[in-house]
């Protein structure tokens, strides 16, 4: 079955989800799919598999409330985010770009929208941050170009307020004010606020909990878009 709807997932650990898989009720929808080794399957958390440590996203739960606004469709989501990398390792011509781009064209000919959660690498050095808006906007601006789709919607997420320089990250806020200002600047961009949102008290990624509502309020993003 190839799905109706689908969505890039791309980012650090927060995209691929360090939720603990114990700590939620699994979503188990049939309707909503992922794209693992060629194939379209039905979802399973955790959809990344970057890391051991991988478990509960955002994707899930973002899949779900798509589906409660629209009827008669299917979600796939196609998950290439990869923790610990910084935005540079997803700038056009490196090996993460080419790879999520190539993964992407396998999956579908028909993207709805790219997913994007990173930024807590680059929190923790000035230098990083002062390019963090270039950077993110050339990126943007090229996947659309890769894809032929120079509407595609693009959500976006503030880092957690926990990322700060107890947490080894003190430009976290910057990154966070970096990723909203965009929104005047990038068309068909949405920044999704994290407030209120907690940690697994490690203070760099969010819990389980926190997970799934971030997944709702990427999604109300999304739709406003889409509804544009």
């Amino acid at each position: 079955m190839h799905p109706t709807h689908t969505f890039l997932l791309i980012g650090q650990s927060n995209m691929a989800g360090r939720g603990s898989i114990s700590a939620e009720k699994p979503i188990i929808d049939l309707r909503i799919l992922m794209f693992r080794n060629g194939d379209w399957i039905p979802a399973i958390e955790p959809l990344h598999q970057d890391r051991p440590e991988a478990g509960i996203g955002l994707a899930m739960s973002f899949a779900s409330v798509i589906l409660s606004h629209h009827s008669g469709i299917s979600v796939g989501l196609i998950p290439c985010a990869v923790g610990a990398t910084s935005i540079s390792e997803w700038m056009p011509g490196t090996e993460l770009y080419q790879r999520t781009i190539n993964t992407t064209r396998k999956a579908t000919d028909a993207l709805q929208g790219i997913l994007w959660h990173q930024g807590e690498y680059d929190a923790s050095d000035r230098n990083r941050v002062n390019v963090y808006a270039t950077r993110l906007s050339t990126l943007i601006q090229s996947i659309r170009a890769e894809l032929r789709s120079p509407d595609l919607p693009f959500i976006a997420g503030e880092l957690g307020k926990f990322i700060n320089a107890a947490s080894g990250f003190p430009y976290g806020d910057d990154i966070s004010r970096i990723l909203k200002s965009l929104v005047k600047n990038v068309p068909n961009y949405a920044c999704v606020s994290s407030l209120g949102l907690t940690d697994t008290g490690d203070g760099l990624h969010f819990n389980s909990r926190s997970l799934r509502e971030f997944g709702k309020r990427y999604a109300t993003e999304f739709l406003t878009l889409w509804n544009k």
